[in-house]
C-alpha cells in the first residue's frame, strides 16, 4: 500500500467519523429545540401564575381593610 491509498482510507475514516458526529448533532439539535419549546411553555405559564398571585394578594389586601383586619404584607 503506497502512501496515496494510506492517506485515502485515513480520510476516509475521517469522514465517516464527522458523518457519526453530524448524526449526534442533529439528534441533539432536535432535542434542545423541543427544550426551548417546553421551556417558553413555562415562562407563558409562570406569567399567568404571577398574575393570578398578584390579583389575589391584592384582593386579600383590600379583604383585611373591609374587616379592619389588616393582613401581613407579602414581600
Amino acid at each position: 500500500m503506497n502512501n496515496e491509498e494510506r492517506i485515502l482510507q485515513l480520510l476516509e475514516a475521517q469522514q465517516e467519523e464527522l458523518r457519526k458526529i453530524n448524526g449526534r448533532l442533529d439528534g441533539m439539535e432536535s432535542r434542545m429545540e423541543g427544550i426551548e419549546s417546553r421551556l417558553d411553555k413555562l415562562e407563558e405559564h409562570a406569567e399567568v401564575t404571577r398574575a393570578g398571585v398578584n390579583s389575589l394578594l391584592e384582593w386579600a389586601e383590600e379583604c383585611g381593610n373591609v374587616i379592619k383586619f389588616p393582613l401581613p404584607k407579602v414581600k
